[in-house]
């Protein structure tokens, strides 16, 4: 159970940042974004691992974290504040960073 615990927390930890990023940066939505967005929000999607399964597994009330998710996709400061919670996020823009400055 530990195993899919930490699986659960690395795949919904990298939909969160497709979602949010984006937002967060004023940039252009990606198909990341779109089936990260259709993953968290649409129940009917097809995925052998769904939202909920992964909320499920680490405590977290689904519903309540659609709501935060939802208002984070209409407000960039709250998008902003949890991808900085993210380490992954984090990891992922310094790593975009260093791939421009080598550019």
């Amino acid at each position: 159970m530990k195993r899919f615990k930490r699986f659960a927390e690395a795949v919904l930890e990298r939909a969160v940042i497709d979602l949010l990023k984006p937002i967060a940066e004023d940039r252009k939505k990606t198909q990341e974004w779109i089936t990260a967005y259709k993953w968290i929000f649409d129940p009917n999607w097809p995925s052998i691992l769904k939202f909920e399964m992964c909320c499920d597994a680490l405590g977290i009330n689904p519903d309540e974290m659609r709501a935060t998710l939802r208002a984070a996709c209409h407000d960039k400061k709250l998008a902003k504040e949890i991808l900085m919670r993210s380490k992954k996020a984090e990891d992922t823009t310094k790593k975009e960073e260093s791939e421009e400055e080598a550019s």
